[in-house]
C-alpha cells in the first residue's frame, strides 16, 4: 500500500531540524504542486496535528508548518533489550508488589547496560 501524502508530510515534519518547514520547501521535497500540498495539510491542520504560520521569506509570504504533537511509534525491537519481556517473575511483578519495576536489580541492570550501549554510540548526547 503507497504511504499517503499526510504520511510523506509527518515523516518530513517529524525528520526535519528546527522548528518547521517552509510550505514551499514542502512542495518542493514532496514533489507535489501547491494546491494537492494545501489539501493534505488543510486536513492535517483540522486534525490538530500541523499547524501553518505565516512567513516571510525574503520578499515572498508562504507559510511554516510545525508539528503540534508528534506520534509515538514504538517498534518491538525499541523494548526487546528490557529484561521484562523474558522475565520468570512477570506475573508477580507489580507496583507496590515485593516485586516491582522499582526495586527491580534485573531492570536496573538491563537500563544501565542500555544507556552505556546508547551513549558509547553517540545517541545520547551529554548535557554538558
Amino acid at each position: 500500500m503507497p504511504e499517503s501524502l499526510e504520511d510523506r508530510i509527518l515523516r518530513l515534519l517529524q525528520n526535519s531540524e528546527g522548528d518547521g518547514v517552509l510550505q514551499s520547501t514542502l512542495s518542493k521535497s514532496l514533489g507535489v504542486d501547491g494546491k494537492t500540498l494545501l489539501r493534505s495539510l488543510s486536513k492535517l491542520e483540522k486534525r490538530g496535528v500541523i499547524k501553518r504560520e505565516p512567513y516571510q521569506d525574503g520578499g515572498r509570504r508562504t507559510y511554516k508548518i510545525s508539528l503540534l504533537k508528534r506520534p509515538q511509534k514504538v517498534d518491538l525491537s525499541d523494548v526487546l533489550w528490557v529484561s521484562c519481556t523474558v522475565c520468570p517473575d512477570l506475573e508477580r511483578c507489580g507496583r507496590g508488589q515485593p516485586i516491582s519495576p522499582e526495586t527491580c536489580e534485573k531492570l536496573t541492570a538491563a537500563i544501565k547496560l542500555e544507556y552505556q550501549r546508547l551513549s558509547s554510540s553517540g545517541a545520547i548526547k551529554s548535557a554538558h
